[in-house]
């Protein structure tokens, strides 16, 4: 008990650097408000906000149509998912006192976003729930279940 009560421990004073994926829905932005309130009095917060688009290379079509069709989708992806990531920045930067990055990849969600959280050291990702239960679950698979599984550090879904 007393080991367990120690990690608890070290979780809560760490937990300043914390991984919130977004694709702007609305458990997303619950997502989010619960970062910030995490990271309410704690000077060295950091909240990196990370959005993964869909590589092209999952969407055979566009490579039958040709290379510039995935130039077009990836600039638009990019343009999409960095307003979306600047807009969240902006409004809860306003409330906030932890320092705001973000990052926009691409690829498969579950696996990008475990590999940013294992390769920059997250201290916690936060995440929001689709709430599609469990046959939606197993028919199409959860980021955020996913993500529970792969990840290195604490994982918090956000109901």
């Amino acid at each position: 008990m007393d080991e367990l009560l120690k990690s608890m421990g070290r979780l809560v004073v760490r937990m300043y650097r914390i991984l919130v994926p977004v694709d702007g829905s609305e458990p997303a932005t619950r997502a989010v408000k619960e970062a910030v309130t995490i990271a309410e009095g704690k000077k060295e917060a950091e909240i990196t906000l990370i959005y993964v688009s869909p590589s092209p290379v999952y969407f055979p079509f566009y490579s039958m149509v040709g290379p510039s069709l995935d130039a077009d989708v990836k600039e638009v992806e990019e343009k999409e998912g960095n307003q979306m990531l600047e807009s969240i920045i902006e409004k809860e930067s306003k409330s906030a006192k932890a320092k705001f990055h973000k990052k926009h990849l691409y690829g498969i969600a579950a696996q990008e976003i475990c590999d940013y959280a294992n390769d920059t050291k997250m201290d916690l990702i936060v995440m929001g729930n689709r709430g599609m239960g469990a046959f939606g679950q197993v028919i199409l698979g959860s980021v955020s279940n996913k993500v529970l599984h792969l990840a290195d550090c604490p994982v918090m879904i956000v109901k």
